[in-house]
Formats: C-alpha cells, structure tokens, sequence
C-alpha cells in the first residue's frame, strides 16, 4: 500500500475510533484532507481495492469499515514510529508561554514527604514553587499526551497536615537550555492536559529572568 495512503486511512480510523464504522462523503472527506472530491474518492477506490477498508454505500453518503489489513497496517506505522521515537536517552522538545497559577505550587513542592522523593529520584531540592506553562500549539499539546506513556520517576502518595496527596510522576528536563529541572504531573491536578508544571533547583521567572506572557522551551528527557 502506498505510503501516501496513510493519512485518509488514519483520519478514517480516529473517526471510527479504530473499531468502528464511519459515515461520510467523498466530498467531506476531501474537505477534511484539504483536496479535492475527486482525489478522495479515488483514495477510497484503491484503499477498498487494497483491502484495506469495506464500503457500503447508502444515500448521500457511504459506510466505510477498516479491516484488519488496514489495522495492521495502521500498527505497523505505530511500531515504527515507536522504535524511531521511543528510545533510551531520546528527547521530546515542547513550547509554552508561563502563565500565573493559584499558588497552590509552594505548598505541595514544600511537603516534606515530596521534598525527599525529589531529592532522590531527580538529584535536587526543587525551589519551593512552580512554574506554570501554557501549551497553544497542537504538536505541543500532543507531544504532552504521548508523554503519559513513557517510563517516570514516581513520587509515591502521602500525608501531611491531615490531607492526603496522591502520586506525582517526574520527567527530568532542560529548561530554556539553561536550567536543570523536571516537568511534574500530579495525578491528582486541577491543570487541563494544555497546562504543564515544572520545577527545578532556582526561581525560574527570576534566573531566567522571564515573566507572564513570554516563551519557554522545555526538553524533556525520554
């Protein structure tokens, strides 16, 4: 199957969600894809004749149904993609604006239970406080979701004060190719997946000298 294949096939797989069937026209599709009818259309022609999908046409529109040589084919991709991304000492690289949080950093940062796990899994006393960076781009943010599933350093749940905290998975990281530090997901956060926290041994605003508003680039150590 051509290589040229694999984008209306993966747009037609997260639509169905793998598994399922997907109602649509040649003409959405082709919208979706930014070309034209005709070329969709033809697309679908050659995938169903590769076998990669089944169609079943009713009116104004068709039925289309990935098989499971369109599947293999879609996890061949992934395998390899895997094995190109995912190796040891590898780096995902994510850019982000600082915006102010509710100050609630400080005090998780400053538990003493957490204190000691940073220092033995990251190799540093982290600054007590975070700093809150906000992902716009849409490969950022996808490159913090595909994050959740490579290995961390894990900071096991406690309790301090007569309140509970839940785990806390660590990825260490160069912030602004200056500082040594880590990104740090709560598993316990009220953040969205477009919000990251960072930590490290210095105020970063101060050393950095940055403030709200302004870029910053986080490499993250895979």
């Amino acid at each position: 199957m051509k290589d040229s294949y694999l984008l209306p096939l993966l747009t037609l797989a997260k639509k169905g969600k793998v598994k399922g069937s997907v109602y649509i026209s040649s003409k959405d599709l082709g919208k979706e894809l930014g070309v034209s009818q005709q070329t969709a259309s033809r697309w679908l022609k050659e995938l169903e004749s590769f076998g990669a999908i089944q169609r079943i046409f009713v009116k104004g529109g068709q039925t289309i149904t990935l098989t499971e040589h369109g599947k293999n084919y879609l996890k061949t991709f992934f395998v390899e993609m895997c094995e190109l991304f995912n190796k040891k000492n590898d780096e995902l690289t994510i850019d982000g604006t600082i915006v102010s949080g509710i100050g609630e950093g400080k005090y998780y940062v400053s538990r003493p239970f957490y204190k000691k796990q940073f220092e033995d899994g990251l190799g540093f006393s982290p600054y007590p406080g975070t700093l809150n960076i906000k992902l716009t781009d849409e490969t950022d943010i996808l490159l913090r979701k595909f994050l959740d599933r490579y290995p961390s350093v894990i900071l096991k749940s406690g309790t301090d004060e007569g309140r509970s905290f839940g785990n806390v998975r660590c990825y260490k990281a160069l912030i602004d190719g200056r500082v040594e530090g880590a990104v740090i997901i709560p598993l316990r956060t009220h953040h969205p997946q477009n919000v990251v926290e960072i930590i490290a041994p210095k105020n970063l605003k101060n050393f950095l000298k940055k403030k709200d508003g302004e870029l910053i680039r986080i490499t993250i150590e895979v």
